[in-house]
């Protein structure tokens, strides 16, 4: 079994969600299901193991999403949507900063987060999360080993996802009131 020094996707999914409840809590369905995306894209390099953690884990990759989110947008809706290019930016971002509080017990440790400007490999130290396997994933010690991050992930993000959803969702619901006037008497 290969262990990864990173979150699961739902993990990293999460803390997109997370993201963007914080950033923008009116954003529409599809900013959402975007910045989902896009926190847990960085791993698709898992498919070649001398790239993971490299690029796409990297200051660049996160400059390179942050240019591509300005040029759509841009075509899209004939403007630039900042509000959309900075929380697509720093969703991809989100990856590396949940990768570089996660455990890393193989060489050489971390990401790297400052590529291209730094050829270095960077780690917390804090081991935050559980390195999870990405390897055999259907043995059962890669099962558990998952399973187990995959548990700790949502036990650390899931109160932060709910409580920012209950701010999303539960506090202009308490407004409506106040804003439409229905406290008062029918004139």
């Amino acid at each position: 079994m290969i262990v990864a020094p990173m979150p699961s996707p739902i993990g990293h999914a999460l803390g997109g969600i997370a993201l963007v409840w914080t950033a923008q809590p009116r954003a529409g369905r599809r900013l959402i299901l975007a910045a989902a995306i896009l926190a847990a894209l960085p791993d698709l390099d898992v498919v070649h193991p001398d790239w993971h953690r490299a690029v796409t884990h990297s200051a660049g990759a996160v400059a390179l999403v942050t240019i591509i989110t300005v040029a759509v947008t841009g075509w899209v809706t004939g403007r630039v949507a900042w509000r959309v290019v900075l929380v697509c930016g720093a969703a991809w971002a989100s990856h590396l900063l949940l990768d570089w509080l996660a455990a890393d017990f193989r060489p050489p440790y971390g990401i790297r987060a400052l590529w291209p400007f730094d050829d270095g490999w960077y780690i917390s130290g804090l081991d935050m999360f559980r390195q999870t396997a990405r390897r055999h994933l259907f043995t059962t010690a890669s099962l558990v080993q998952n399973a187990k991050a995959i548990a700790q992930e949502i036990a650390m993000l899931g109160p932060v996802v709910y409580a920012l959803w209950l701010v999303r969702v539960k506090a202009p619901a308490r407004l409506t009131p106040e804003v439409t006037g229905r406290h008062h008497a029918a004139q």
